[in-house]
């Protein structure tokens, strides 16, 4: 936003595409492996409404902040909550992984 490139915008795209898909991968993986096949189908459908409600409501509440502060500040404002989340998440995921265990 605050260099109006359009090369920058794809180049950031792509991989956030490619983040996205490989999470959902993983996702249903996990699920796949882990859930009862008589549970699947609803655990199929709490993984997208978990995923595709945040999905939705943070771009919308995105639009509301950039029609009261302006478009440049409110995307700034965005990719900092979002960089947050994902540190948050990423920090959680780092301290309760399990690790496995050594090779006798």
């Amino acid at each position: 936003m605050h260099s109006s490139s359009v090369a920058a915008l794809i180049a950031s795209a792509l991989p956030a595409g490619a983040g996205q898909g490989m999470g959902r991968l993983g996702g249903l993986s996990l699920l796949n492996s882990t859930v009862p096949p008589q549970r699947l189908a609803e655990a199929n459908a709490s993984l997208h409404v978990g995923g595709y409600l945040p999905a939705g409501i943070l771009p919308v509440s995105a639009g509301y902040l950039s029609d009261a502060v302006g478009l440049t500040d409110g995307a700034t404002l965005f990719a900092a909550v979002l960089t947050a989340l994902a540190v948050i998440g990423g920090l959680v995921v780092i301290s309760t992984r399990r690790r496995a265990p050594e090779p006798a």
